[in-house]
């Protein structure tokens, strides 16, 4: 790579930091997929079984056309008591046996159902399939059971009720005397005839409570039936901890990238600084020919350019001789050469003749320090025209030759040098403004000549 540009937004840089730290998200992803697989196996998981039940209301009233109609609603409230009660797990407990208790019946049985129907639905979980069958059938038996029970109960309570009545109204009638009328008959009682109408309707009553049972409800899907959900899926556990590395991944990549304290790459030091980043050609005789020359196009010939470098590196030396003479090409005056490692006073001191400057640095610089430099430089006016990143040390391949590059005339920024430049192209404005003056004055020649000949022109009209 020669150049690298700065990036053009945040998803670009972006895309370069999970290009540079990949490795980060592979191993978060990587570490989510063996916790997921681990804890699949190792995570005992439960299954599950439901009974869907219709209940059924009784009236109270005993008719026979009534007593067994069914309710357009159901009280969940009431019907979830019952299930849980303990007159149903304490049975459903004993039958079961294998140390089941009752309270361990109550935590896994949901009890559910919609308070607009008739259907209730009792779901038990345990850690095998067949437990949790024969668990919700159990307990769902009992329920009608103990539903039935208490429907029955009623009926009974009622059926005393009724018999209760009768005997009030049997002692009641014995004891009416008849009526003797105004011609010494004797007649009925009227309230005799009102009694014996009212103890034939609690007979009917009656005869109809004695043998009542009532059908509470019936199971209309039993447990084998009903689907198996497996808790936890471990196929979702695996997916579930991969999702939760990747995403590990991705911000142990943003805390490296904002954290990191030394430079990695050309593209992070683009990102970092906003500027285009050149580095050397590989596989070349003069790895900074080609970099160097399409750096020279890009520098203002007006401004003379520094490059601030580490002076001990073993490249910097290479790359101010080819810069030097790629600026030449251009006639642009070489870049002094200036070490970074300075203190920062000194460096600001000696960049101040320059307008521009192109600084170099090589991989593991330490950023903290590059981006104080930056900002002092910008505070002194300073334009950094471009990055140049040295990396790894380039070597020349094998069969390259070795002889060396055309030395190229370099112009050494010299004091005197710069004078000369000032005067040269103050020479030049001020021989452009006189092209100019020379080129006003001919117009304004050819304006009075144009105008001459008009005033001719209509002095001859007016003698005719």
């Amino acid at each position: 790579m020669i150049l690298t540009p700065p990036p053009t937004g945040g998803q670009q840089i972006l895309r370069h930091a999970l290009a540079r730290r990949w490795t980060s998200i592979v191993a978060g992803t990587v570490a989510g997929l063996v916790v997921g697989v681990a804890a699949a196996f190792a995570v005992p998981s439960s299954h599950s079984a439901a009974v869907s039940i219709t209940v059924t209301s009784p009236s109270p009233t005993p008719a026979p056309a009534v007593r067994a109609s069914l309710s357009n609603t159901t009280d969940m409230v009431t019907e979830q008591g019952i299930a849980k009660s303990a007159a149903v797990l304490d049975v459903v407990a004993a039958r079961l046996g294998n140390g089941v208790t009752a309270e361990e019946l109550r935590s896994n049985v949901e009890v559910s159902g919609d308070t607009n129907g008739t259907i209730v639905k009792i779901e038990y979980v345990a850690p095998t399939r067949q437990q949790a069958v024969d668990a919700a059938d159990a307990i769902a038996n009992a329920y009608l059971t103990e539903r039935t029970a208490l429907v029955e109960q009623r009926a009974d309570e009622m059926a005393a009720g009724v018999n209760e009545q009768i005997q009030a109204l049997e002692t009641e009638l014995a004891s009416l005397q008849p009526v003797v009328d105004e011609d010494g008959n004797t007649k009925d009682n009227p309230r005799a005839a009102e009694i014996r109408t009212e103890l034939t309707k609690l007979a009917k009553d009656a005869e109809q409570l004695a043998p009542y049972h009532a059908t509470a409800g019936r199971v209309i899907t039993p447990a084998a039936s009903s689907s198996d959900e497996v808790s936890p899926s471990k196929l979702r556990l695996i997916l579930i901890t991969t999702v939760v590395g990747v995403f590990a991944g991705l911000v142990l990549v943003l805390i490296r990238e904002t954290r990191s304290r030394s430079l990695i790459s050309s593209t992070q030091l683009a990102d970092l600084t906003a500027l285009p980043v050149w580095s050397a050609e590989e596989g070349v005789p003069e790895p900074w020919l080609a970099p160097t020359r399409m750096l020279a196009m890009a520098i203002d010939r007006d401004h003379w350019v520094d490059l601030i470098v580490d002076a001990s590196d073993p490249q910097a030396r290479d790359l101010h001789r080819v810069l030097s003479a790629s600026l030449a090409e251009t006639r642009v005056p070489a870049p002094r050469l200036i070490d970074i490692n300075q203190p920062l006073a000194s460096l600001l001191d000696e960049v101040r003749p320059s307008r521009h400057v192109l600084v170099a640095v090589r991989k593991g610089h330490d950023l903290k320090k590059l981006h104080h430099l930056l900002d002092e430089l910008a505070i002194i006016n300073r334009e950094v025209n471009g990055m140049i990143y040295l990396g790894d040390q380039v070597a020349a391949p094998v069969s390259a030759p070795t002889a060396p590059a055309q030395a190229a005339e370099v112009i050494v920024p010299t004091d005197e040098a710069r004078e000369q430049s000032s005067e040269a192209a103050q020479a030049e404005q001020a021989e452009k403004a006189e092209d100019e003056k020379v080129k006003e004055e001919k117009a304004d020649s050819k304006k009075a000549v144009s105008k001459k000949a008009e005033s001719k022109a209509s002095s001859k009209k007016g003698k005719k």
